[in-house]
C-alpha cells in the first residue's frame, strides 16, 4: 500500500475504532487473491470506513465527484487514488476502474450510486457489470447490515443543497461476502439487455447477502 492510503484508511479507521463495536464478517473465504470488482448496497456513510479493514489490500473506490472538494479530506481521497464519478463523464471514471484493475489493484462499487437509508433498494447502474466484462475480473458481492438503534441520520448543506446520510455510532456492523463469480459473454453479446441482465443477478444476490447478514444480526438480538 502506497503512503496517501495508509494515511487515509487510518483516518476512517480511528472513526471505526471509536464509533463501531465490532465489524462481523462471514464469508472471509470467498474473496479472491488478485484483482476483483467489490459491489455492495450502501445504507449508510460509514459503510466505505469498514472494508478497507475487511479486504487488506489497497482498494480503489468509485466515489460521486463532488466529496473531492470537501475540505482536506477531497484532498486526501485524490492523493490516495480514489476514483471520482463525474456526472455525465461516468465512462471514464469506468475507464480508470478498468486501468487501476489492470495494474492489479481491486476496485468498490456501490451499484445504486447513492445511499439507500436501508429502506429500499435503488435501480443500480450496469457500470460493475461493464468493467467485469471488460477486464475480466471477478464480481464479489456483499451485503452490509446495521441494526436501526445503531444508525443515525445526519443532515448537512453539500454544494447548497441539504444532504441526509445515515451514519453508525455503536453497536455491530455485519458483512455478508457472497461468492465471486464472472458475467462470461461472447463478444459480440455484450448490449444493453446482457448488462442489465448481469447487473439484476448483481443485485439480487446483494439483496440476499443483506438478509442472510441480517439473520446473523438477530442471534444478537439486534
Amino acid at each position: 500500500m502506497d503512503f496517501w492510503y495508509k494515511v487515509l484508511i487510518t483516518i476512517v479507521g480511528t472513526y471505526k475504532t471509536f464509533f463501531i463495536r465490532s465489524v462481523e464478517v462471514a464469508g472471509r473465504d470467498n474473496i479472491p487473491p488478485g484483482p476483483k470488482i467489490i459491489v455492495a448496497n450502501h445504507p449508510n456513510v460509514t459503510d466505505s470506513f469498514v472494508l478497507p479493514f475487511i479486504v487488506r489490500e489497497k482498494l480503489h473506490f468509485l466515489i460521486q465527484a463532488d466529496t473531492f472538494t470537501l475540505p482536506i479530506f477531497g484532498r486526501l481521497l485524490e492523493l490516495a487514488d480514489q476514483i471520482p464519478v463525474t456526472v455525465g463523464q461516468g465512462r471514464e471514471a469506468l475507464n480508470t476502474a478498468i486501468d487501476r484493475l489492470t495494474r492489479g489493484n481491486s476496485v468498490v462499487i456501490f451499484p445504486e450510486g447513492r445511499l439507500n437509508d436501508a429502506k429500499e433498494f435503488h435501480r443500480a447502474g450496469a457500470g460493475a457489470s461493464l468493467i467485469a466484462m471488460e477486464s475480466g475480473a471477478p464480481i464479489v458481492p456483499l451485503g452490509f447490515y446495521v441494526p436501526d438503534e445503531y444508525a443515525r441520520a445526519m443532515k448537512g448543506h453539500f454544494h447548497g443543497r441539504e444532504t441526509v446520510g445515515r451514519w453508525q455510532f455503536g453497536g455491530r456492523c455485519f458483512v455478508q461476502i457472497g461468492e465471486p463469480w464472472q458475467p462470461l459473454v461472447d463478444e459480440v453479446d455484450r448490449g444493453y439487455r446482457t448488462l442489465r441482465a448481469h447487473t439484476q443477478q448483481m443485485m439480487a444476490q446483494i439483496m440476499d447477502l443483506v438478509e442472510q447478514a441480517k439473520a446473523e444480526a438477530g442471534k444478537y438480538g439486534g
